[in-house]
């Protein structure tokens, strides 16, 4: 069939020959990476052929030639449902004689690439109208390319619908990759092989830090090759090397795994190493860290930093606003940016839960997202922070991904016994890819409990002393990290720290950081606390600072923030945990006092199940967040 004088788009240049060959090309892509394995891709080549073979029929073509003419559901039949009667059953069975559901998979993928309400009546009702959608004397070459579908194909079609046949998901699923891909003249993917590279480039940065400035280089390839020949030549020794943690999870890239380590060990450079240079979904709770993350990529792993746009990319509801202000470029590139993103055409993505399982609600084209995810290395990070309506939601999302043939990598500080259950149960990963792993060589924390509320007192009385005992020892160090349960007490210890402190000293470093400030403010303050938490990976780089951050539990988790004092008041012990781990994270501080202070009592109005006041309509209200039963228990 000459499909090269009909027209696939209204823009009076492509037509249907070019825009499968757009089609074919992004298909080409993806088993050019290893994303697709053979027989899907030969069925995929018939897909991408015969998707739109429907819009050759004359009202079609009539409105591709006059842009005042619209679709009209009662006059005109959609393309998609057309296309169906052009798909040959014997040419797709003949891919896998043995698998006699490729051809209905391949209609259900070419029916519902177009979501219209009741397709199924549609395909019953066309069955009978062929003769006057594609007349004789309209169209004559193409009546040999007709087929009649089967009786009963509604039904047939129907059993595939949904997540109950994994194959027709992703048949589908990728369809709308190449047909988005094609039709919105975009990369359908970019190739990943800088990761790894730029992952061993920044331990080399790690064991030389005057070579931290990046050079004029051609790869990270080069800049290893040279540091060998230094070290052969001059006979150097690595001081720092991958911990046990991060060999374990890149000698496990193929398979899923779930890892618990404790704050300070790398679990980012972890969860990278077993991405590798494959397709990345790197999941994290909050936007912060997500974006603390992300500049780490940019700034420390990526030797060709001029290639971000083509190489790693952030997923969330702030997406745009961020690359606006922090990556340089015009209004047109950073569009250009945030849709590959969007579209999941970048290697690497630094992504919250709601960009990438929503797809378990089974919106019209799901399928696209899901087929993605299944030949992608998907990372979860910190998987206590979600509550349990979002837990039932990823976990039942990991088990259609791991179904499909995406790998997945649980990492994380802290993992409640029944949540482990739970990924054993429905991931179905063997003990043999689970591991603990626990630096019992460093002493961390020193804890003190008070059996008393927070207050600025204290902090203040902490904060002085230290100040006074660093006249004698210039190496202590004064960072004091508050963290408190709300706001509203973050705000009051800020208040009074400041009212002390102004009592003797004119000017301090007192910072107050939680989830209510503006986005103009909230991104100042997430850059200054990163900044003002740094520690080197040596002793002799430990930065020696004084001054207090108020907090809330928004720098629980992923930020690579290290204080020398931690302030909190008592949490669940999976929280309580994060927060120490914000507190001489990498152990090169000394424990001999205590750095960790916990204060144990709590307003009784924040506990779940204590308090219950009676709204104005005489009904209940229970109010608190934290369970009072695990309070009492710690």
């Amino acid at each position: 069939m000459d499909t090269s004088k009909y027209w696939a788009k209204s823009d009076k240049v492509t037509t249907l020959v070019i825009h499968n060959a757009a089609l074919r090309e992004a298909l080409d892509k993806l088993y050019e990476l290893g994303y697709i394995e053979k027989e899907m891709y030969e069925l995929l080549k018939i897909a991408c052929e015969y998707h739109d073979l429907g819009k050759i029929n004359e009202m079609f073509q009539a409105r591709m030639k006059n842009k005042k003419l619209h679709f009209d559901l009662e006059k005109e039949i959609p393309h998609n449902v057309l296309s169906l009667f052009f798909v040959d059953s014997e040419r797709v069975n003949k891919i896998n004689p043995e698998d006699k559901k490729n051809y209905v998979r391949m209609l259900f993928a070419i029916l519902y690439h177009h979501y219209n309400s009741d397709l199924m009546r549609m395909v019953s009702s066309s069955k009978r109208q062929l003769e006057n959608i594609f007349p004789q004397d309209a169209f004559p070459d193409i009546q040999d390319e007709i087929y009649s579908l089967p009786i009963g194909i509604e039904e047939e079609i129907s059993e595939v619908i949904g997540l109950k046949d994994e194959k027709a998901v992703k048949m589908k699923g990728l369809l709308h990759k190449c047909d988005y891909a094609a039709s919105g003249h975009y990369p359908i993917e970019f190739r990943n092989d800088f990761l790894l590279s730029g992952l061993e480039y920044l331990l080399m940065q790690w064991n030389n830090p005057a070579d931290q400035e990046k050079q004029e280089i051609q790869s990270a390839e080069e800049v290893a090759l040279s540091e060998q020949d230094k070290n052969e030549n001059e006979n150097e020794r690595a001081t720092v090397d991958w911990n046990s943690l991060q060999y374990f999870c890149k000698e496990k890239q193929n398979q899923n795994i779930i890892v618990v380590a404790q704050t300070g060990m790398g679990k980012t450079e972890a969860g990278l190493l077993w991405i590798g240079n494959h397709k990345g979904f790197f999941v994290l709770p909050i936007r912060t860290a997500i974006n603390a993350i992300y500049n780490r990529l940019r700034k420390d792993m990526l030797v060709n930093s001029d290639k971000i746009d083509e190489q790693v990319g952030i997923l969330h509801s702030e997406q745009l606003e961020y690359y606006t202000k922090n990556i340089e470029g015009s209004d047109e590139d950073i569009y250009e940016y945030v849709k590959r993103g969007k579209q999941f055409s970048l290697p690497l993505n630094i992504s919250t839960l709601d960009q990438l399982f929503d797809f378990i609600f089974q919106y019209p084209g799901y399928e696209l997202k899901l087929a993605t995810l299944s030949y992608s290395r998907i990372v979860i990070d910190e998987i206590q922070m979600y509550n349990a309506e979002l837990l039932a939601y990823l976990i039942f999302g990991l088990e259609k991904i791991v179904k499909m043939g995406g790998k997945v990598a649980i990492l994380t500080a802290t993992l409640p016994p029944f949540v482990k259950e739970l990924l054993e149960q429905h991931l179905n990963i063997p003990k043999e890819n689970q591991e603990v792993f626990i630096d019992d060589k460093k002493a961390r924390h020193h804890i003190k409990v008070c059996d008393k509320k927070i207050n600025a007192e204290d902090i203040v009385k902490l904060y002085l002393k230290n100040k006074e005992a660093c006249k004698s020892n210039p190496h202590k160090g004064n960072k004091i990290l508050v963290v408190c349960n709300k706001i509203k007490t973050a705000q009051k210890i800020f208040d009074d720290v400041n009212e002390l402190i102004k009592a003797k000293y004119d000017k301090e470093e007192i910072h107050i950081f939680h989830s209510r400030f503006i986005k103009e403010d909230r991104e100042k303050l997430e850059k200054e606390i990163i900044e003002f938490g740094q520690t080197g990976n040596k002793s002799e780089d430990v930065v020696e600072k004084g001054g207090i951050w108020i907090t809330t539990s928004v720098v629980e988790a992923s930020l690579d923030i290290d204080f020398d004092y931690l302030v909190t008041e008592l949490q669940d012990l999976c929280s309580l945990l994060q927060r120490m781990g914000r507190c001489n994270r990498k152990g090169l501080k000394s424990v001999f006092e205590s750095n960790c202070y916990i204060y144990l009592q709590i307003d009784s109005a924040d506990l779940i199940g204590k308090t219950k006041r009676t709204g104005r309509r005489g009904k209940e209200k229970v109010y608190g967040f934290i369970d009072a039963t695990l309070y009492e228990l710690e």
